[in-house]
């Protein structure tokens, strides 16, 4: 049976912590859809090693956090292979910069094609109607704690991750 699986993480500088403490339950800062081969397809706001800030694939060897956490959803290899193409049909595509303006600042501005992190976490899974769509909040205002709570009520089991990785 494929898995699919997505790290939620606590960065250790001040808006991750922010993010993490505001948004309660997990206090995760940071989610990212993890490929079979390990690898993170995510969003970000910022460059990891040599990749460009929105939608890519990168090392999760290179991510700084303080705390790591997996959530993993048994499903068929037709299910997994039907996520992982949705998250690749995104790649080059832009963080949701106004998103997080939006979501602070309580307005909708959201511009299509730019995600933040949780938000193309939540549209992978609402593709393979894991999560219903339309949810009555919209994908791009669901923080990363709210994501872990979803993940949670649709069934995923919890682990800690242990990967040699950086604690700046």
């Amino acid at each position: 049976m494929a898995q699919i699986c997505v790290d939620l993480l606590q960065g250790h500088n001040l808006s991750s912590r922010l993010i993490g403490w505001f948004g309660g339950g997990e206090h995760v800062s940071h989610a990212a859809g993890v490929l079979a081969d390990g690898r993170y397809l995510d969003s970000r706001s910022d460059r990891v090693g040599s990749v460009p800030p929105g939608v890519h694939i990168r090392d999760p060897r290179l991510e700084t956090c303080t705390r790591r956490i997996r959530a993993t959803l048994n499903a068929t290899q037709t299910e997994y292979e039907d996520w992982e193409a949705n998250l690749q049909a995104k790649i080059g595509d832009a963080y949701g910069v106004r998103d997080i303006e939006d979501f602070i600042l309580e307005r909708d501005g959201h511009i299509p094609a730019h995600y933040i992190c949780s938000a193309l976490q939540i549209n992978a899974l609402q593709h393979i109607r894991r999560v219903r769509y339309p949810l009555r909040v919209p994908a791009h205002n669901i923080s990363p704690n709210v994501l872990a709570t979803v993940l949670d009520v649709i069934g995923a089991a919890w682990s800690d991750v242990t990967l040699a990785y950086r604690q700046d």
